[in-house]
Formats: structure tokens, sequence, C-alpha cells
């Protein structure tokens, strides 16, 4: 899997230097188109271009033309990183995930990753979404999977592609209940319109903030927000059993529910006990019943603990540790 996602970035750089063809994108470069690129690459590495820093690393991670070489595939690449150049960002994230040449640290990986997901690499930005599902070196959160699983998804990376709707599976579903519904840049009529939605395009929760939720749509990978007076039909998270595809080594996994679906309501006389949980939002409303129709009656922050005492379809009904109760959207909490 490695070698591969690999190959097909370097292929990307050796052919700025060297002409790749067809042939090397499939199979690698040639001993002798291997060492042309070397010869080529070294002065201008040696002189700091990022690409040619990038295209030694490449060359020695994966051994094409030289002895294969980790702690010098590695130095390259940190020459290109240290110039923000997204592809060797990737590639350390790469190395630190299997433990090539380091010790293997998903943590690691995970800060390589972000770095070059930030940077626009759509394979980084895929690989960021995997362990976000997983929770592998970073708190497992499948809406911020989906951001990045979108991303990626709208830059033309196949793996997106067919992850992103694994991950929206596992997320609280709706629908959008209005025609030529604005989606937009920020939960606020001020925010750019992304685009418009027609009635009954089905949608992925991902926020909510005030009266607006965050949402993705699985038709052209839009992430944006909308009323939430406009959605309609919302439910909990599908089962899903798919792997997910990933551009890193790892072996594929489930991606794992979101919400408490084996948490019912409390029958009356029994006395409030349940599992505790987090605030996952940075300032959440609490209602006074389980609907965006009923008031809010006051608001919490990210991190504080609650216990579930409760539930109604996509809501939880919880108590927080000073003796405050309220309804809160099931997804809004965290383990």
């Amino acid at each position: 899997m490695k070698n591969k996602a690999i190959a097909r970035l370097a292929v990307i750089a050796i052919s700025a230097l060297a002409c790749a063809t067809s042939a090397i994108a499939q199979q690698g470069p040639s001993d002798a188109e291997a060492a042309q690129v070397l010869k080529s690459a070294r002065p201008l590495a040696e002189n700091g271009s990022a690409n040619a820093q990038y295209n030694m690393g490449v060359l020695y991670d994966e051994g094409y033309g030289v002895e294969q070489d980790y702690a010098q595939a590695r130095d390259w690449y940190e020459k290109a990183a240290a110039q923000n150049y997204s592809k060797a960002e990737h590639n350390l994230g790469i190395m630190y995930q299997e433990g090539h040449g380091v010790p293997q640290d998903s943590a690691k990986a995970a800060e390589w990753f972000k770095r070059a997901a930030e940077h626009g690499e759509p394979a980084a930005q895929n690989n960021l979404a995997v362990l976000y599902v997983r929770g592998n070196g970073v708190r497992q959160d499948l809406a911020e999977a989906a951001r990045w699983a979108a991303k990626a998804a709208e830059a033309g990376n196949g793996s997106a592609q067919k992850n992103l709707p694994q991950i929206m599976q596992n997320l609280p579903q709706s629908r959008i209940d209005g025609d030529n519904v604005n989606i937009r840049s920020k939960p606020s009529t001020r925010g750019r319109v992304l685009r418009q939605a027609d009635r009954n395009t089905r949608v992925a929760v991902l926020d909510t903030r005030s009266e607006w939720a965050q949402v993705v749509f699985g038709d052209d990978y839009t992430v944006g927000w909308v009323a939430d007076f406009l959605l309609a039909g919302s439910s909990a998270p599908m089962a899903n059993d798919s792997a997910m595809a990933n551009n890193d080594p790892a072996q594929a996994s489930e991606a794992p529910p979101s919400g408490d679906e084996s948490e019912s309501a409390l029958p009356q006389g029994v006395p409030e006990t349940g599992p505790t949980r987090y605030i996952g939002g940075d300032v959440v409303n609490v209602r006074s019943g389980p609907s965006t129709g009923n008031g809010v009656k006051f608001q919490a922050k990210r991190n504080e603990r609650v216990m579930v005492t409760g539930r109604e379809k996509d809501w939880r009904r919880i108590r927080f540790d000073d003796g405050r109760t309220g309804w809160i959207a099931g997804f809004l909490l965290v383990e």
C-alpha cells in the first residue's frame, strides 16, 4: 500500500525532471532512468530546490538507483518539508505510520499528514481522515474525518471518494426541506453561498451552531452551513461494515458508528444514572426538550462532563456535575 502511494506521488515529481513515461508511473523508474534523475536532482537539491529534495527522498525511500536508505530519505524529505512541500510532508507521515527508519508513531504521522493536508495534498487529506475514523494518533472524530475526506474527494482522490460515503453513514442523517436552499460558508446569512440544494437531498450533519447546522453532501463533496429549520427527517447513523480505503499501509478497518445506540430512556422511579460523556462542541445549546423547537436553557462548553440519563431519537437527556439538566443532540457528545 505504501509503495503505491509513494510511487504515485514520486512520478509527479520525477516526471518534471526526467519526463517519466506511463510505464514508470505503473512500475517505477528503470535503473537508468533513476540514475538520470539522481544526477539531475542532486545538485538542484543541494542548492535548495524543494522539488529536487523531494525527488532525492523518494529515490532513497524506494531504493531507485541507490541503496535503500530511510535515514537519507527522511533527511531529504525534511529539507523539502521545511519549505512546505506537501508531498514530502505526506511521505514523512507514511514513514512514521509504517515505522520506516523511525519508531512507529501514529501521532507523528498525524502531525505530518495534517501539515500536508493543510497545504492541499489530497492523499494526506484522505489519510488524515482515516486516522480520525480509527482514532489513531488523534482523538476519534467522524465529523472531522468527513471534512478532510470531502476535501480530498473534491480534489479527485479516489480513496476519499470511496471513504466519504462510509463516513457519512456513521453520522446523523438528514435531508434538505426546501427548494433551492442556500448552503453557506459560515453559519450566517452573510456567509458566501457555496451551492444550492434541492428538496430531499440527503446530507450528513457534522456540527450545529446556534440555529445552523454544518452538513456534508455526498454528490459533490460540499461541506457548508444551512439554517436548521431547512433540515428535516433527522435520523441516527446507519450501521456500516464496509472497509475504509486509504493511502497508508495499515489494514482497512470498520468505520465505527457514532452515537450511543445501546442506551435507552430510564424507566420512572429509577435513579438517574448513565454513561459519562463530554461536550464535543465549542459552544453548544442545551435545550428544554428533544428538539430545536424547544427553548435554549443555557449553553455548554467543550469538554464539560455530563451524565446521559435518557434519550429520544437523536437527542440525549443529560445532567451536569452541578445538577443542571437539559437535552442535547447526541452527536455533540463524545466519550
